[in-house]
């Protein structure tokens, strides 16, 4: 298995969930998503959240209110670690970006200098362990990978090119993290 997909609109009507309330964000729906997330952890199988079917299509009002929704639930599933979805229709697509594209631009300055001062051992006002050194190069990595970030504006924020935060987010065992002695005795990202 490389993949699973959560399925909003089977999921709910195989529930039994009236279908003006089947949505990406129904309880029902966080309750699945939580368990593939667990089933999947550490595995390297990557995760896809559902749609909406609320389509930009009709009048101004109606496009940009289905663009807000859309924009919406796309920020909530990466907030939720969610990485991936999938939209119904191409009027989808300019929302994707932008709500995409503005996760990893905000985000970038706080998990840049969390990092930065983990991998200094300069400190702040958050203690993070190595797993989540290892999650804020995961961050970093994503949001270059999908163009929201340059590697210029990486290596000013964070001190670190793309080879090093390639380097953090490197899996090593199963459990899909540092190793417990490297957690324990350094900063140095794992080798492989």
């Amino acid at each position: 298995c490389s993949g699973l997909h959560y399925g909003t609109y089977d999921y709910s009507a195989a529930l039994g969930i009236a279908a003006a309330y089947q949505s990406m964000e129904h309880p029902a729906a966080d309750h699945a998503k939580a368990v593939m997330q667990v089933a999947a952890a550490g595995t390297g199988v990557r995760l896809s959240d559902g749609s909406t079917n609320v389509l930009p299509v009709g009048d101004t009002a109606a496009v940009h209110a289905a663009w807000r929704l859309h924009a919406r639930l796309v920020r909530r599933s990466l907030e939720r670690g969610y990485w991936q979805g999938w939209d119904m229709h191409p009027a989808q697509l300019p929302t994707r970006y932008l709500a995409t594209y503005a996760f990893f631009r905000e985000g970038l300055p706080a998990a840049a200098a969390r990092l930065r001062a983990y991998v200094e051992r300069t400190g702040g006002g958050v203690l993070d362990e190595p797993a989540t050194a290892q999650a804020l190069a995961g961050f970093v990595a994503r949001g270059l990978d999908c163009g929201a970030l340059t590697e210029a504006e990486v290596v000013n924020r964070a001190g670190l090119d793309r080879a090093a935060i390639d380097a953090w987010t490197r899996r090593s065992g199963a459990a899909g993290g540092l190793t417990a002695g490297a957690a324990r005795d350094t900063v140095t990202p794992p080798s492989e």
